[in-house]
């Protein structure tokens, strides 16, 4: 999707240092593609094996016979979904884990099964207790998967992965203490931000403030956890007071009526832009034609967070000041002071004292640009951050039968056909 570039990076950057990667859209989503540059993309043709399955019940089960025929051709009629209820449950019951399974590559073997989003973990899971697929789990924790999805469905809702998966991994520190309240065991779970192409992003000193008006700008979808609505309010406020603002809003999402409604009510119609979903260089293009960038990150209604979000990292990877909120994981990113200025989510009048406060410091901009963008080549540049997935994954592979988790040392996992311990690999995400 247009906004999860991070993965089409960690994809690359595995291949860039010579893993096989292959990967699977599981959602029967429409695919957007990535915002990502094209020499990142050009790596990733042909890796892609997006799934989908018709909407309704009958359709699928209209054509079931024509998947389970091809899916037994493949894996054999003893590996077929439609032969094993226990193990699929939900997904055999709606008939989509033989959709699923038909999008997996022959003979399904990897070194390790990354699933991008927790939620990913149970239809990876069954795949592999299946037989469809083999490897080592990794569930990744990175927003709504943590926050959202347990708000909705309580704190048990990841209980079945506690036992069965190898590793976790959390995009931030947040979010993995999170976790652990939930039941994941501490000792497997590591930090590991979502990176960003750095070369894609290159540093240049501040924009600096002329007679004209501040050019803020925000990115993110249009959904009420990024607090666009309590920016536009924060701007009413310092332009109330005689504050020369503009913002670009780039995004797209359910708010954007509502936000473009609450904009021309306030009478910023013609301070406040609409730009719509923008690729990668688009964005880059716009961060560096503005003065502040503002991420108002907030709790939204349904309990989703933000970890340290890759658009704030962009922007203080280009040095454009920044402005966030002290929600989620951003704190992490962005330290008052340091690396840019913080507000307390969801409160316009603390976002407009914010912003404030940064507008008078501008003497000190290029000295807290470029701490901000050694904080992000340090902790999320695609590298580093490369480095610390592959010691996830060799972590994980070098896991005797022994130290692994029960439930996996039910499915066998960690056997050789001879019954000693599986070779460690070099791991690679689904990666092999």
């Amino acid at each position: 999707m247009m906004s999860e570039p991070f993965i089409a990076l960690a994809a690359a950057s595995l291949i860039d240092r010579g893993h096989e990667v292959d990967i699977y859209g599981l959602s029967s989503i429409e695919a957007t593609g990535f915002s990502s540059a094209p020499s990142i993309q050009r790596k990733l043709r042909g890796r892609f094996r997006n799934v989908s399955w018709p909407a309704g019940y009958g359709r699928r089960l209209l054509q079931l016979p024509a998947v389970s025929w091809r899916l037994a051709r493949r894996h054999g009629v003893g590996r077929l979904p439609v032969l094993k209820p226990r193990i699929y449950r939900r997904g055999w019951t709606d008939l989509t884990s033989s959709y699923q399974a038909e999008a997996f590559a022959v003979p399904g073997s990897y070194d390790i099964l990354h699933c991008h989003f927790a939620t990913l973990g149970e239809f990876v899971l069954k795949h592999r207790r299946a037989g469809i697929l083999k490897g080592r789990l990794i569930v990744h924790f990175r927003g709504y998967d943590i926050s959202e999805v347990v708000r909705a469905h309580g704190p048990d809702v990841y209980d079945y992965l506690w036992d069965a998966a190898e590793g976790f991994v959390a995009n931030c520190a947040h979010f993995r203490d999170r976790a652990i309240g939930l039941g994941c065991p501490a000792d497997r779970i590591a930090v590991v931000g979502s990176g960003i192409d750095l070369e894609g992003f290159p540093y240049r000193d501040p924009r600096p403030l002329g007679d004209g008006a501040v050019e803020c700008i925000t990115v993110g979808r249009l959904t009420p956890r990024k607090g666009v609505h309590v920016l536009i309010e924060a701007l009413r406020r310092l332009i109330e007071r005689g504050r020369n603002l503009n913002l670009t809003v780039v995004g797209d999402g359910e708010q954007r009526s509502a936000l473009e409604k609450q904009a021309d009510e306030a009478g910023l119609a013609g301070r406040v832009r609409f730009l719509g979903a923008c690729d990668h260089a688009q964005i880059r293009a716009l961060l560096e034609a503005s003065h502040i960038f503002v991420a108002a990150s907030m709790t939204s209604p349904t309990g989703g967070a933000d970890a340290p979000v890759n658009t704030i990292k962009e922007a203080m990877a280009v040095g454009v000041p920044t402005c966030a909120t002290r929600h989620g994981g951003i704190p992490e990113l962005v330290e008052e002071g340091e690396t840019g200025v913080l507000a307390e989510e969801g409160d316009p009048a603390d976002l407009a004292a914010a912003l404030d406060r940064l507008l008078l410091c501008e003497a000190d901009w290029p000295a807290l640009t470029r701490r901000a963008r050694a904080r992000v080549a340090d902790g999320y540049g695609s590298d580093a951050v490369t480095d610390k997935l592959l010691e996830v994954y060799r972590r994980a592979l070098s896991s005797g039968v022994h130290d692994l988790p029960k439930a996996a040392r039910r499915e066998g996992l960690g056997m050789a056909p001879s019954g000693r311990a599986a070779p460690d690999h070099e791991a690679t995400t689904v990666q092999r």
